[in-house]
């Protein structure tokens, strides 16, 4: 029995650490003794039940980037052996102890002002550092993402990120929040003379479930959302999770080898920009080759039922069948655009080369196409960033006339007319016809595109 052992959900907020001694009581009763805390599991191990005294102490000179053991926390752990109380481990600031239940262990604080001013200038400062960084990072999530981009409805993790991120930065708000109150209170109670309110372990179970459980709920629609995602698109998503996989990995590494002392304290900047500069190189050079690789598993022969096209064949007469032809189909989906999809088309003449692009976008109402159509016009009119360059600017113009004639809910083209942009209920479609191979004014043209995209519209002579 003794060498079972068990790991539980930790969850506690760090300013709840009187709690923490009330639930470690409650598992001894039930048979189980703490062994090792982290920051979201905790190790316990079989014993037989009884009574057991616990005290968590804040130690002000522990911390994320402190050695367990140092020359300061072997003295202070000392002392608290002398007052009875016996080591068991430590996380970051916190350090827990034990004594057995018949004994009358000496408190390790006994002065509430000096303890709560110990409190504010570790425990609430190191809570409200991590979430002052989350809420930089979250400012530049929300102010991207405001208004609604119409690439982020195309994928469910640009779903999940649009509708549940904000929900996600208020819950993560959530310890912050409490940290301010229990500050506040604190320090109006040892003014008036006043013990500090003790959370119980009843109202620290409370806040685990509300935060923890909502935010965690919003984690497994962001691992859905990637798992989907990537079975349309495996070598993007695989890109964009390896440089932050990396990063995680390395800072848990460097975190591990000061806590282990087997690198100093002082030296952990030097190691971190350092990595910063591996990685990044790294991403320079493996980049390329993943996003390379992941342009090969677009290519096909045929396009798979149910998604309709146009090809070189059908709107250019002058291709002839002597040149190379390669094809690449992407498609896509969300909740709120159930069918998307990329066809592109080249031709290889030798001297010359032929092309075409269709994008086109089947959204659940009118709503979001109308969010897609505009997006993909402003989107080609502001170009895009280059080394602090706007390039591939063009300029849009529509043409009411025009639109009537396809009978469109919405048209757009480019000024040199090589692009043309139409809507229709909730569909959308994008035309890049910038090798001049078809004639949007021509009538087959018209026809061939609306009763291949639009089935049911009229077409006027």
């Amino acid at each position: 029995m003794k060498n079972k052992t068990k790991r539980v959900f930790w969850g506690f907020f760090s300013l709840d650490y009187k709690a923490m001694g009330e639930y470690l009581e409650e598992m001894a009763e039930k048979g189980w003794m703490v062994e090792k805390v982290g920051r979201y599991t905790a190790k316990f191990r079989a014993i037989e039940p009884q009574k057991i005294k616990f005290y968590v102490d804040v130690f002000k000179e522990g911390g994320p980037l402190t050695p367990e053991k140092t020359e300061s926390s072997e003295e202070y752990r000392r002392l608290c052996q002398e007052s009875g109380w016996t080591f068991i481990t430590s996380l970051d600031y916190l350090q827990f102890f034990y004594a057995a239940g018949d004994s009358e262990p000496v408190l390790i604080q006994t002065d509430e002002e000096i303890e709560q001013k110990i409190v504010e200038n570790t425990l609430l400062k190191n809570e409200l550092r991590g979430v002052l960084i989350f809420a930089i990072f979250a400012v530049f999530i929300l102010v991207r993402n405001i208004p609604i981009k119409y690439t982020n409805l195309l994928n469910f993790t640009g779903v999940t990120s649009t509708f549940l991120f904000p929900v996600l930065c208020i819950f993560t708000a959530i310890p912050a929040v409490y940290s301010l109150i229990w500050m506040v209170k604190a320090r109006r109670n040892i003014k008036n003379g006043l013990s500090i309110t003790k959370p119980t372990l009843k109202s620290a179970r409370r806040r685990i479930i509300a935060f923890y459980g909502s935010t965690w709920i919003i984690v497994l629609f962001y691992t859905l959302s990637f798992i989907i995602d990537a079975f349309f698109m495996p070598g993007i998503v695989v890109y964009v999770l390896l440089g932050p996989g990396i990063g995680i990995i390395f800072g848990s590494s460097i975190r591990y080898l000061v806590k282990k002392n087997k690198i100093s304290k002082d030296s952990v900047l030097n190691y971190i920009v350092v990595g910063t500069i591996i990685l990044v190189i790294f991403m320079q050079v493996a980049g390329p080759s993943i996003l390379e690789k992941n342009e090969e598993i677009y290519k096909v022969d045929s396009v798979p039922e149910g998604y309709p096209i146009i090809t070189l064949k059908e709107i250019s007469k002058e291709i002839s069948q002597r040149g190379v032809l390669s094809r690449e189909f992407r498609q896509s989906m969300s909740p709120f655009v159930h069918k998307h999809y990329t066809y592109y088309e080249y031709e290889n003449l030798g001297n010359s080369s032929k092309s075409i692009r269709i994008k086109y976008y089947e959204a659940i109402n009118s709503y979001f196409a109308d969010i897609i159509f505009n997006g993909i016009t402003e989107k080609l009119e502001k170009g895009m960033k280059w080394r602090g360059m706007t390039i591939f600017t063009k300029n849009i113009i529509t043409d009411d006339e025009m639109r009537k004639l396809w009978d469109m809910d919405n048209l757009a083209l480019t000024e040199e007319r090589n692009e043309i942009i139409i809507q229709k209920g909730n569909k959308v479609l994008h035309v890049d016809n910038y090798a001049g191979v078809m004639d949007f004014n021509d009538i087959e043209t018209r026809e061939l595109i609306i009763s291949r995209f639009f089935s049911g519209s009229t077409v006027e002579n």
